[in-house]
């Protein structure tokens, strides 16, 4: 069986060799701070520009670019990505994805594919996001999946909320409109629109739409009376 594609690229990290590339020095000479040259691993075709840090164990792969000011690392994996002004990355994994500027990213966080993040965005431990675009000052901390999802600007996802994309045959697409709060534990079953200014209270299931400024709770969640 195929190994995921994630391991592919530790495959690679294991061809490094003692020496260090032209590159790496010419990124110190241009103004970036890299902590530990012994421990970290950047390709020739990463850019990274300067006023930004590179703490331990990071390696940077493919057609990726750092912007000014960010910080990425220890323990930082970066494939074919772009990371924005002044954004942290932290003990995650990003791959194929564009994160915005001043983000928050980790620790232990997972970014995949084709996920877009505007700016002011925070995606915390254990947070996985596949195929999402997320808006501004919307936020995910702690142990949540996001797959498929348009989440506008302002949302709060909680802790343990699971985007339940897949029906075993087709993965579905959500949209989660501006200031939204989804409450801990909830399930989302895709495809639902939660429209803005609602409330999706904790534990809920959401298996059909959610009205604006609507509150939601219970299995399957439903408009909770005054």
């Amino acid at each position: 069986m195929k190994p995921p594609s994630i391991f592919n690229l530790f495959k690679k990290i294991l061809d490094i060799n003692s020496s260090k590339s032209k590159h790496i020095k010419k990124l110190i000479s241009s103004g970036v701070k890299i902590v530990d040259i012994n421990s970290v691993y950047i390709e020739d075709s990463v850019e990274i520009l300067p006023g930004s840090v590179i703490l331990p164990s990071t390696f940077l792969l493919g057609d990726t670019k750092i912007e000014s000011d960010s910080i990425i690392g220890p323990n930082t994996t970066i494939s074919n990505s772009k990371i924005g002004k002044g954004s942290k990355v932290l003990y995650s994994i990003i791959t194929d994805s564009n994160i915005g500027n001043d983000n928050k990213i980790g620790p232990f966080t997972y970014v995949r594919e084709s996920t877009f993040t505007d700016s002011n965005v925070q995606l915390g431990n254990f947070v996985e996001v596949k195929t999402s675009n997320i808006g501004k000052e919307s936020k995910s901390k702690h142990l949540a999946y996001i797959g498929d999802v348009r989440l506008e600007n302002n949302v709060n996802i909680g802790a343990g909320t699971v985007v339940a994309n897949f029906d075993g045959k087709i993965k579905h697409e959500t949209s989660i409109k501006e200031n939204v709060f989804i409450g801990s534990n909830s399930t989302i079953i895709s495809p639902v629109i939660i429209n803005s200014n609602s409330v999706v209270g904790a534990g809920s299931v959401v298996t059909k739409n959610v009205l604006s400024k609507e509150t939601v709770v219970g299995n399957p969640a439903r408009k909770l009376r005054k």
